[in-house]
């Protein structure tokens, strides 16, 4: 026993390129999100103001003003809501699939591509009617077809696997990875209508067409596939696969039928049958949304177990809940009257909903799954351990800013007059100011984690308050 040999452990330190493959699977979602934070402060948000005080000092921009709505519209839902959670989807989908992520060399293409065609969109719409705005107009939407086409491609190879282990997961992801690429299509479809028409804008049935699908299609099937593999988790709900995968095939039916409603109608005039169907669609999405959120655990937890340092990022999700369950109310109603009536629902009807779920659920959902799950901010609850009270001013600053926004919608036609855009600019800047502390603490513990010693206890007040 004296004699024999001495084990030893190898502290050489591993070369650099042994880690690379976690590396480049883990580095892109910062891309991505400062790509959507950057697009929703500097363009959707920015563009919404412009609008609403456009509005509410009644200043003569002609057509612009619906111009830059529909661009703001892209800006909001493509380029923070996609960029932002497709961005983390492809941080989650090896965790959740077992499997490394697929088409890596496409990832780096995503955002130029989807990003490089929002923006040049942006510039072109509102431009005078000629053969740059066309030109401008028809590369943004090759770009983002281009885009979603590899976006799609990196997802379903990923994910959509038979020995995959993402569960319902890889229904959403797939399902909405395939909606994004529809919407693309569609997309170019109706920018090439505008161009041969020389229209100023989309058609209006076939816009609300449109952002439907890039809306419910494609950004909410990401929220929901991460939000039923995530949040319970924090709530102690079992996971049930059957149901969840019914729910995402359910809500998948309800976006087409819904899409392919309000089409034909666009294209072959009034039809009760046609807007019965969009109207089913309606429903179909509204009982979808409840049992997501049931799903979920949030207002039915098993157990408590989201840590003491999240307790207050959590609001923001029981928030966005709560937003998602009111939407799927907005859409019982309107669709149950149509369908009644068979007719499709009013414009303003359309847009409570639609800002309900854009600002209520994606953004608040984004900022609070965003506190809780990004490495940057588990970093953050140990270097900035005293925020909680930061944090709750945020939730009720995006609260208050979701109802600022929907009231004049709610109120429809109740409410025609200059002042009904008061409420939106003070949305506006309610949002703004709410995403852009979201942005400030996520880039300020970004630059602060790069320091190799940040960790080290000495160095984080929340590890020297548990030693005292």
């Amino acid at each position: 026993m004296a004699d024999a040999p001495i084990a030893l452990t190898d502290v050489t330190p591993r070369p650099r390129h042994e880690h690379a493959t976690r590396r480049e699977y883990d580095a892109p979602y910062r891309w991505f999100i400062g790509a959507a934070l950057s697009l929703a402060l500097f363009g959707g948000f920015a563009l919404a103001l412009a609008v609403a005080l456009a509005g509410a000092f009644e200043w003569d921009w002609g057509a612009r003003p619906l111009q830059l709505s529909q661009a703001h519209g892209q800006l909001q839902l493509i380029g923070f809501g996609g960029l932002f959670t497709g961005g983390v989807a492809f941080r989650l989908m090896p965790r959740f699939s077992g499997h490394p992520l697929r088409l890596t060399p496409l990832v780096r293409f995503v955002i130029p591509l989807v990003g490089g065609s929002l923006i040049l969109r942006a510039l072109a719409e509102p431009a005078s009617d000629g053969a740059l705005r066309d030109a401008g107009l028809l590369v943004s939407a090759g770009l983002l077809v281009v885009g979603a086409g590899a976006f799609a491609a990196i997802v379903l190879r990923t994910i959509a696997r038979p020995d995959t282990r993402a569960e319902a997961t890889a229904y959403f992801f797939s399902l909405g990875s395939v909606g994004f690429f529809a919407a693309s299509i569609l997309n170019f479809a109706l920018v090439v209508e505008v161009v041969n028409d020389s229209l100023q804008v989309a058609p209006t049935l076939k816009q609300s067409a449109l952002v439907f699908v890039e809306q419910y299609g494609f950004t909410l099937f990401f929220i929901c596939g991460i939000g039923t593999r995530a949040v319970p988790n924090f709530t102690g709900r079992p996971r049930p696969y059957t149901s969840t995968r019914v729910i995402a095939v359910a809500l998948a039916a309800g976006v087409a039928l819904f899409a392919c409603g309000a089409l034909w109608i666009a294209h072959q005039g009034v039809s009760g049958t046609a807007a019965r169907a969009a109207n089913a669609g309606l429903l179909l999405i509204s009982a979808s949304l409840i049992s997501v959120a049931w799903l979920s655990g949030v207002f039915n937890p098993s157990a408590d177990r989201v840590a003491t340092a999240s307790g207050a990022p959590f609001w923001f999700v029981r928030s966005a809940f709560a937003w998602m369950v009111f939407t799927a109310a907005l859409l019982a109603w309107y669709g149950a009257r149509g369908f009644a009536d068979a007719a499709l629902p009013e414009a303003h009807a359309l847009d409570a909903a639609r800002h309900t779920l854009a600002l209520g659920v994606l953004t608040v959902m984004i900022m609070g799954m965003g506190m809780m799950i990004l490495p940057e901010f588990a970093g953050r609850r140990l270097q900035h351990p005293n925020e909680d009270a930061l944090v709750i001013v945020l939730v009720v600053v995006m609260n208050i800013a979701v109802v600022m926004r929907i009231w004049p919608s709610i109120e429809g036609i109740g409410w025609l007059g200059n002042t009904r855009y008061w409420p939106m600019v003070i949305s506006g800047t309610l949002a703004t100011v709410g995403l852009a502390s979201f942005a400030a603490m996520f880039f300020q513990s970004y630059f602060e984690q790069r320091d190799p010693g940040w960790a080290r206890p000495q160095n984080l007040p929340a590890r020297r308050a548990a030693r005292r």
